[in-house]
């Protein structure tokens, strides 16, 4: 017969009783460490408080955010250091002339960002500060949760609907290829605003646009070949050509867009075969391109025989657009369209239409390479909403949001609205300002930022000096308010005033 669990109570009591008691001097041992490490940061300079009194002359915006950021100034260019005693928060509020509810909440937006903190009885005190200080993300680019719908609770019940649906052997095996006949015929229906009645056999399915792209310059072009873009174009596509080996040729834009005539001189210089373009809400200068200069543009490319990669995450989110290259010249484009930037980065699904089903094979090949097949769950999920319709009620969902934070940013940075629902703004900062210090002060104070020079194609030095602001990445638009005003406060200390917003 089995003896029982714990053969010796006693023993196992005072086992436990043991290890308790040695958690406990280690908990002891370590908070007399903190505590020692707190007093050599902090007792360097106890013997008075620091004369540091912020600057507010000549500034705009909440003034508690304005002495915060200062403080934040103060603390990176060594005017305040670690362990420095702040003034007593009544003293500072009289020394400044202003409330000591003003000073009060000051300094708990600087404890916030982890710029200051508190010992009781002792006072207020520079902290180190560290690579953990919470960063309010106005750089990466992705939608808004989508208005009075409910995200999670969606994907939760599609994936247990699809799973109930879905045999075992669908799920759990390997599918090569473009993509099921059911998720090709899904991505023409997704893809029926850009071009109706696209044939199946032209469509593939791949897991973000990523994929598809690297797939396309694998396919059709080689090491150390030129392609064409913009000179200010989506990042993730430069460093996938730099990682490919490929050399990208920026072409500079006028208020239209690429200018035709700068395109067919790189085509004749360079021999290039492929050019990329992002036409509607370009990333980063929002443009959507106008027909006349799309039309343009593809006489250009039927005289120099090239081909378009027509990047077009965004369209599902707008009411009405100009005509896709897609649509006007079918047997010059290549079209990438993913989910991830128009629902949410959770669906990595995109889709890809080639000129023909031959060359779909050629692209298809190199896209087994790459990922060997597509997660069918997602796939799956992905097709399900877009025959039922829900993709298209996230979409919508997605530009009430991207319309109601365009609103708050206008407001908030004293900005014209523009002419769609983007999730970011386009910020040129005018002459003798510079973008990196823009973004230098805003990381300081919390604040992630894009500048125009992650965007440049060829790392030349004719690059404007500009910001690009993203809405999407930060849940909360109270949050997304907060920000935004530390930005003006930035902004307005720069005597920055000149934006755009889509």
């Amino acid at each position: 017969m089995a003896g029982p669990l714990f053969p010796c109570t006693t023993f196992a009591r005072n086992l436990l009783a043991l290890k308790a008691i040695i958690t406990i001097n280690e908990c002891i041992q370590y908070d007399k460490l903190y505590a020692n490490n707190a007093e050599i940061y902090m007792s360097a300079r106890l013997d008075k408080d620091s004369e540091w009194l912020p600057d507010l002359k000549g500034g705009d915006g909440p003034l508690y955010l304005r002495i915060a950021g200062a403080l934040a100034d103060a603390r990176a260019n060594g005017r305040l250091q670690p362990g420095d005693r702040l003034p007593p928060q009544r003293d500072l509020a009289q020394r400044l002339g202003v409330d000591l509810t003003t000073v009060t909440r000051a300094f708990a937006e600087a404890r916030r960002r982890n710029l200051i903190d508190a010992a009781p009885g002792r006072g207020t005190f520079v902290t180190p500060g560290g690579p953990d200080e919470p960063i309010l993300d106005l750089s990466m680019n992705i939608p808004p949760p989508p208005y009075g719908i409910n995200l999670p609770m969606l994907i939760r019940t599609g994936i247990d609907g699809l799973l109930k649906r879905s045999s075992a052997g669908a799920l759990l095996s390997y599918h090569p290829g473009p993509g099921s006949p059911a998720e090709r015929a899904a991505g023409t229906l997704w893809l029926d605003k850009a071009a109706a009645r696209l044939p199946v056999d032209r469509v593939a399915v791949g897991t973000g646009a990523q994929c598809l792209l690297a797939a396309v310059l694998s396919s059709r072009t080689r090491e150390g070949e030129v392609i064409l873009a913009d000179h200010l174009t989506y990042p993730g596509f430069t460093a996938l050509a730099k990682n490919m080996k490929r050399d990208l040729a920026g072409i500079t834009a006028d208020e239209h867009g690429m200018r035709p005539d700068l395109l067919e001189k790189a085509a004749r210089k360079h021999g290039a075969r492929l050019v990329y373009l992002n036409p509607t809400l370009h990333n980063p200068t929002t443009l959507i391109m106008p027909e006349r200069r799309r039309q343009d543009l593809i006489r250009v490319a039927r005289r120099a025989g090239l081909t378009f990669i027509e990047d077009d995450p965004y369209s599902p989110i707008l009411h009405q657009t100009q005509p896709s290259f897609l649509a006007l010249a079918p047997h010059e484009t290549i079209h990438v369209a993913t989910l991830a930037k128009c629902i949410s980065p959770f669906l990595r699904t995109a889709f890809l239409v080639m000129p023909d089903a031959e060359s779909l094979g050629d692209v298809a090949r190199h896209l087994r390479s790459l990922t060997l097949m597509t997660p069918p769950l997602m796939t799956g999920l992905a097709a399900e909403w877009i025959r039922s319709g829900i993709a298209g009620e996230i979409a919508a969902g997605v530009r009430r949001e991207a319309e109601a934070r365009q609103a708050m940013a206008g407001s908030i940075l004293n900005l014209s609205t523009g002419r769609a629902p983007g999730f970011h703004i386009w910020m040129s900062l005018g002459k003798g300002r510079s973008a990196s210090d823009i973004v230098d002060k805003a990381q300081r104070r919390g604040l992630a930022l894009s500048e125009a020079g992650e965007f440049a194609t060829d790392g030349n030095s004719d690059v404007p000096q500009a910001v690009r602001i993203a809405l999407g990445a930060i849940p909360d638009r109270q949050k997304l308010s907060e920000a935004l005003q530390s930005l003006a406060v930035i902004l307005t200390e720069t005597r920055v005033f000149k934006g755009t917003l889509v």
